[in-house]
């Protein structure tokens, strides 16, 4: 009991802050700037669960990380929902597109690789110089996306596109072949890490999509929003229940099931939220420093488990979690500081 307990300490604690929230009117809080911090921060608190290693896990903690992949989904979601706003409302964006992005998804990982590499020479003096140049799985999606994105944008400035669509296509066409091949054939080559979250991905055209369709998307929201959150809560269930019968069906039930399950949920949290308005400091706060924090956690969990290997599961998870934040407080402040320094 006290292992359960103490699991869904953090998490309750994270969505009880976050969900303080003020009713609105309408939906124009949805996916501001405060939004989707809150959203980050909370998203990042669950994606943790689904790492903790062998031998401290238990059944809250695995069920609460079965919902890690929309979280991910959501992280690309915003992440293409933030670019797409960015590059049609700011004029320089493009300007110095690579070298700010690449500051600030860049910056933050090779920080935690130096700390990864002098805290493992600590301990067991087992850990090379090539770790310093880790760049996580999630990380590498998101700049294969940037190149995919800058070059249709270039693209869009040598041949005239008047319509927004025709960019929009090609921005999707090449994240489902991005998802596609990482589907059938990650598993046969070297170059796995590239070809990682091949239903996750998937996220960056719901990003896209809720950016140029969002007045129409806000409305469908809006309108009889109780009788749709009673039908999407009966409606992501059944389709849980699919997929966890047809899961190991190839492609139709582990991909293409997996990805209308994580759009239904999505759509769920979006008709749960669409009229609240976030902005409590501790909800942001954590919001900020979730990047790091999802960078950073299965390096706390290795750390503790060499220092202390016997823990319960409830304290692992519990002190995973309270060492994470604090670190990646320091990391983010560091971070900020280079970052800050050298963008454009």
């Amino acid at each position: 009991m006290l292992n359960y307990i103490l699991t869904a300490f953090i998490p309750m604690l994270t969505i009880f802050i976050g969900g303080k929230t003020k009713e609105s009117d309408n939906a124009e809080n949805l996916f501001s700037k405060d939004y989707t911090s809150v959203l980050k921060g909370i998203c990042c608190i669950i994606v943790v669960m689904v790492h903790i290693r062998e031998g401290y896990t238990n059944p809250l903690q695995d069920a609460i990380g079965s919902f890690a992949y929309v979280c991910v989904t959501l992280f690309f979601m915003i992440s293409a929902y933030g670019m797409q706003f960015s590059v049609e409302s700011k004029v320089d964006y493009l300007k110095h597109f690579w070298r700010n992005r690449l500051l600030a998804l860049l910056i933050p990982c090779f920080l935690i690789n130096i700390f990864a590499f002098v805290l493992f020479a600590l301990l067991d003096n087992n850990f090379t110089f090539k770790h310093l140049w880790y760049i996580n799985d999630y990380v590498l999606v998101l700049l294969e996306y940037c190149l995919w994105f800058y070059i249709v944008m270039q693209l869009k400035k040598v041949i005239p596109i008047s319509k927004s669509w025709i960019v929009d296509a090609l921005l999707c066409i090449g994240i489902i072949l991005s998802s596609l091949i990482s589907f059938f054939f990650s598993k046969e080559t070297t170059w796995s890490n590239l070809l990682g979250w091949r239903c996750e991905r998937i996220g960056l055209i719901w990003g896209l999509l809720y950016y140029r369709l969002k007045p129409c998307v806000d409305q469908w929201l809006t309108r009889n929003r109780i009788q749709k959150i009673i039908i999407y809560t009966f409606w992501a269930f059944a389709l849980g229940v699919l997929y966890l019968k047809f899961k190991t069906v190839y492609f139709w039930g582990e991909y293409l099931l997996k990805i209308i399950l994580g759009l239904s949920i999505i759509l769920w949290i979006l008709l749960l939220t669409v009229k609240k308005q976030f902005g409590n400091k501790i909800s942001l706060w954590l919001g900020r420093i979730s990047y790091e924090v999802y960078l950073l956690h299965t390096i706390v969990m290795l750390a503790i488990i060499k220092v202390i290997p016997s823990l319960s599961s409830g304290i692992f998870i519990l002190m995973t979690y309270v060492l994470t934040i604090l670190i990646s407080m320091g990391i983010n402040w560091c971070s900020n500081k280079v970052v800050k320094q050298l963008r454009a």
